[in-house]
């Protein structure tokens, strides 16, 4: 019995279809494991979290390897001067405006910085939001590390806990660089059965 050849014509456009694969692969690469600071800005690979204000850690309720989902507290700080100003501010808020005083519009935000100050003691994954290419989202993910102990004093700003973000980003590109590669090599060896 003669064996059956095959006759496909030998065109270019498997090998068209391996160079746009491979620069996929290449670029799906770069994005993946070697991104570039404009990346890095979209999908970081760590978020900072900080209080707004000065004071004494009291309790961090989270530790390395926790999932943060939901509305869930993170850390607070001691919060008894910060309800002491509250309550001041709404006495000095509610004396003047019963005096009709000029300077009840001062008063009031004073009372309302104050309510911000003691609701700052308090910091949950959803006081962060940042951007990605699937627009402004809550900060959900892993704790990655925790840089701050309790009773010790934290500057307003200083980082007290790093938290990796879930996002597809760095998967799906790795997932089409894995692809992409396959479907290359897939590409020049039909162009090669087929320019025979």
């Amino acid at each position: 019995m003669a064996k059956k050849r095959f006759n496909i014509k030998g065109t270019k456009d498997f090998l068209v279809a391996a160079v746009f694969l491979g620069f996929l692969c290449a670029w799906s690469i770069s994005d993946a494991w070697f991104p570039t600071e404009k990346v890095l800005k979209r999908h970081p690979r760590e978020i900072e979290v900080s209080f707004k204000i000065s004071g004494v850690v009291k309790h961090i309720a989270v530790k390395p390897g926790d999932d943060v989902k939901g509305e869930a507290v993170l850390a607070t700080l001691y919060d008894e001067t910060h309800r002491v100003r509250e309550t001041e501010a709404e006495a000095a808020f509610d004396a003047a405006k019963t005096a009709k005083s000029p300077d009840v519009e001062e008063k009031l935000n004073a009372l309302q910085k104050a309510r911000e100050d003691l609701r700052a003691c308090t910091i949950r994954n959803t006081n962060f939001k940042w951007t990605s290419t699937h627009g402004e989202e809550v900060l959900y993910g892993t704790v990655c590390r925790v840089l701050s102990d309790v009773s010790t004093y934290v500057e307003a700003g200083t980082p007290i806990l790093t938290i990796t973000p879930v996002d597809t980003f760095y998967q799906f590109n790795k997932t089409l660089s894995v692809l992409s590669f396959i479907g290359m090599i897939a590409a020049l060896v039909f162009h090669r059965i087929a320019s025979r």
